[in-house]
């Protein structure tokens, strides 16, 4: 397959609450299977602790951190 063709492919996923436990690994699981992963945390310092311990395993080109609180009224657009 062309590598042109490959991009039109690449999967994504956002994962919440993915600076600890079961979210933390579900990026890790993700982003090692060639998964283009969002890691999202409400603590955004707790949130690139977590970006870097995944990079330091070599995952660094499948991840992205986005900081996201979900109880912020501007994290989020409204719905109606």
């Amino acid at each position: 397959m062309a590598e042109a063709t490959k991009s039109f492919l690449l999967r994504h996923a956002v994962v919440t609450g993915a600076n600890k436990g079961i979210g933390f690994e579900i990026c890790k699981q993700l982003a090692s299977k060639g998964i283009m992963v969002v890691l999202t945390a409400r603590d955004e310092k707790r949130g690139l602790e977590a970006l870097g311990k995944l990079k330091e395993l070599g995952l660094s080109d499948n991840i992205v951190f986005h900081h996201l609180d979900i109880a912020d009224g501007l994290a989020a657009p409204p719905t109606y």
